[in-house]
């Protein structure tokens, strides 16, 4: 322990607080405020390695003293190199440039073509202009590399992307033992705002000229001007030593150093494809469980130090040392095995970071005389009229402002009593809402307005759209645009509704379907099977047996599934389903509705051939339907 803390400091020069030396040691802490302290002091305190910065409140470790140095004392050699193209190694440079800046000016220059072991790639011919035959006469890297390594001295180096140009220097043998800064780095955090990060990117943000570009001297003199401004910029900042700027390079979004301990060998490793990740702490135990369309892009975006990382991922990154996949085949089928997996692991980080993906549907009841409608976060197993899904609640909620004024139905809550004498809501007073609870209308009026919204809904009805569209057309004339705007949005807003309706109605309002989605491999395929609103069955399909067990399944659990209460799996399920539905492509899967017990023996041809299309090779002939029983 006492040395992955020495490692850890080591690469942070300017020290760690004890807050950030036990989130590497602890994944919780208790509540006592002077345990960390006590813990560090008996750890670290005895050790001649480390010492404890009173006013700072930092650890360091001695090693790194001779950083700490003010920045206006501090020399910088900026170093570009251009090379063959091919891998790193004595005989891939081309050319080397440097720039020295000392005191935030450009002083000395040292440049040198280089005659290379290799040809020149065609391509690196045409971006910088060098070929084979200017370095045909050039020294070799073993007469230049000894004058760059003097040039340089205990300057610190400094270079766009410095993992290609010092990285090439050290394979080709170059002794350097100094600090390393990379504007890269740098721009990432002294220009969040600008996505691009290459040299010409950085440089016109800045308001640097680009002259002979892809040339190593010019490269490096860019490299050198925009560290010039970054250096003003940090000094803004209250960065004035090299130990600081040190740390603010490597630093993430909270502050504190970005540090993956996961290979970037093992990433490469990842399949593109649907799954399920588990991340895995220093001694193997599990941290966090997700999921992903694509795996490799996923995990990659964890291990890359974006401007997006909450401090709750950042410090789970830095726990991070291994992680495993499952490939599952489509989305649909991590999301499901995502969350049975955090329901059963209890992963510690799933419990801060996140939840179940949030969908929304609208709902107008039946049990009222006067219908209301409202927003709501699950389907229930009723008569009622489910809209959606939507994108979460207050997706749900907007809707609802606009359906519900459009067609003037009730959105308050409770069971009305109408009486003339009430006082209607603000609603009723601006005429959203023709105000039942004050007997404004009576039951036939209100239902027929019901009426009216449910045609609507199933496309039989046009004339809400057109009142609207005239509505905009006499705001606009009226040059009243903004409220013209609105009205638009309105329309949108309906017709996007009205899309959704007629294309999943049968979805939501009967919550019996069954989705049929390839598997991880071609071998099988995996069924879905949702019953009164809840996943009910998930079966993998590897041949015929497999299809018609599933449906003998079906069968039995049809009946007890519509009217039996949620359980906290059903939510889950059911949730993630909705999502799925909400977010799938055209040819994400298939569909099926189920009407009754029996629809999926009269759908086991259909469900067959379907299956034999994913690529299955396991399912042949059905057997005769008899093979499931007696129907009820």
């Amino acid at each position: 322990m006492r040395e992955r803390l020495h490692d850890y400091l080591a690469a942070r020069p300017a020290g760690a607080t004890a807050e950030e030396l036990l989130d590497l040691v602890f994944v919780g802490r208790g509540r006592d405020p002077d345990f960390g302290d006590r813990f560090l002091a008996a750890l670290l305190g005895a050790d001649p390695r480390f010492r404890f910065e009173p006013v700072e409140q930092r650890w360091r470790v001695r090693s790194c003293d001779g950083l700490v140095r003010p920045l206006a004392e501090v020399e910088f050699v900026v170093v570009d190199l251009e090379t063959t193209g091919g891998a790193s190694g004595q005989d891939a440079i081309i050319e080397i440039g440097a720039a020295r800046v000392v005191g935030g000016r450009l002083t000395e220059r040292f440049a040198s073509l280089v005659r290379p072991g290799r040809p020149i790639q065609p391509f690196v011919s045409r971006l910088t202009g060098i070929t084979d035959a200017m370095v045909a006469g050039a020294p070799r890297l073993a007469e230049v590399l000894p004058r760059f390594v003097e040039f340089a001295g205990t300057a610190v180096l400094v270079a766009h992307n410095a993992a290609f140009d010092v990285g090439h220097l050290r394979a080709a043998g170059a002794p350097l033992d100094a600090p390393v800064l990379c504007t890269i780095r740098l721009a990432r955090r002294l220009l969040p705002e600008s996505r691009r990060r290459s040299l010409d990117a950085v440089a016109v943000t800045l308001g640097i000229a680009c002259f002979r570009r892809h040339r190593a001297l010019p490269d490096a003199e860019i490299a050198a001007e925009i560290l010039c401004v970054f250096l003003e910029r940090l000094q803004e900042r209250g960065i004035e030593r090299l130990d600081q700027l040190l740390d603010f390079q490597r630093s993430a979004a909270d502050g504190r150093p970005f540090i993956v301990h996961v290979p970037r060998a093992r990433l490469d490793e990842v399949p593109a494809v649907p799954g399920v990740y588990h991340l895995l702490g220093r001694d193997g135990r599990l941290l966090y469980v997700g999921k992903a369309r694509r795996l490799r892009e996923r995990l990659a975006a964890y291990f890359t130090n974006a401007r997006g990382h909450s401090p709750r991922v950042l410090d789970l990154i830095r726990h991070v040392h291994d992680f495993r996949v499952t490939e599952t085949g489509s989305e649909l089928a991590a999301s499901l095995l995502e969350a049975r997996r955090i329901r059963e692991l209890k992963p510690p980080y799933n419990r801060q970071l996140r939840g179940l993906p949030r969908v929304g549907f609208l709902k107008l009841g039946v049990r009222s005389e006067f219908p209301r409608l409202w927003a709501t976060e699950r389907v229930g197993a009723d008569r009622a009229t489910y809209l959606g899904p939507f994108a979460s609640l207050a997706a749900a909620e907007r809707a609802l402002a606009v359906l519900g004024r459009v067609f003037k139905l009730r959105t308050c809550p409770g069971r009305l009593h109408p009486a003339p004498e009430a006082t209607p809501c603000l609603s009723g007073q601006v005429g959203a809402c023709t105000a039942p609870c004050a007997a404004h209308v009576d039951e036939v009026a209100y239902r027929a307005q019901v009426d009216a919204c449910l045609a609507f809904l199933a496309g039989g009805d046009e004339r809400p759209l057109a009142w609207l569209g005239a509505r905009r057309d006499v705001l606009a004339a009226e040059l009243r645009f903004e409220a013209a705007a609105q009205v638009q949005r309105d329309i949108e807003l309906l017709e996007s509704l009205r899309r959704r309706q007629q294309g999943l109605n049968w979805v939501v309002t009967r919550q019996n379907f069954a989705v049929l989605l390839p598997a991880e491999t071609r071998e099988s395929a995996v069924l879905y099977v949702v019953l009164g609103g809840r996943l009910a069955v998930e079966a993998r399909l590897a041949a015929t047996a497999d299809l018609v067990s599933a449906a003998a399944l079906v069968r039995e659990r049809f009946a007890r599934y519509q009217d039996a209460p949620l359980t906290r799996a059903d939510v889950d399920g059911t949730a993630i389903m909705a999502a799925w539905l909400r977010d799938r492509g055209a040819q994400d899967g298939v569909i099926l509705p189920l009407d009754g017990p029996d629809a999926i023996v009269d759908r086991l041809d259909e469900l067959a051939v379907t299956v034999r299309d994913l690529g299955m090779a396991g399912v042949g002939p059905l057997p005769p339907i008899d093979a499931l029983g007696e129907r009820p």
